[in-house]
């Protein structure tokens, strides 16, 4: 069940702790499992009076038309009608320009399907 929170204000006490980019809130009257756990990314703010607001950022997703996804990557089509070739190796990995020349001949596979399945229809 989730919590609209938007109405509700809790008061308290609020510092910056260890450096000026850890901030601790504190309610004055806890009450365990009242809410739920709340990570967002966004901006903190202090105004000039002491009081902290927070805005949420909102992030969206790609708008690009997934073609084909592989094994390190994928293949996409963005809103612009150009293709996109994403390929991504771990520090890790052994033979990275084998990840890349397999990767990049089953992109050139589906990218040639794609390309005579949009031609027939």
């Amino acid at each position: 069940m989730k919590k609209n929170l938007s109405n509700r204000s809790i008061t308290g006490e609020g510092c910056f702790t260890e450096s000026p980019t850890l901030f601790s809130f504190h309610p004055d009257f806890p009450e365990p499992g009242r809410f739920a756990r709340y990570r967002k990314q966004g901006t903190g703010i202090r105004t000039s009076d002491g009081t902290f607001e927070f805005v949420e950022s909102k992030r969206e997703g790609s708008h690009a038309e997934i073609i084909k996804k592989l094994s390190h990557g994928r293949l996409t089509k963005t809103l612009a009608g150009e293709f996109l070739l994403t390929i991504r190796i771990p520090e890790w990995e052994h033979r990275p320009t084998s990840v890349i020349a397999d990767n990049a001949l089953v992109a050139m596979d589906a990218l040639q399907q794609y390309i005579y399945e949009e031609e027939a229809a």
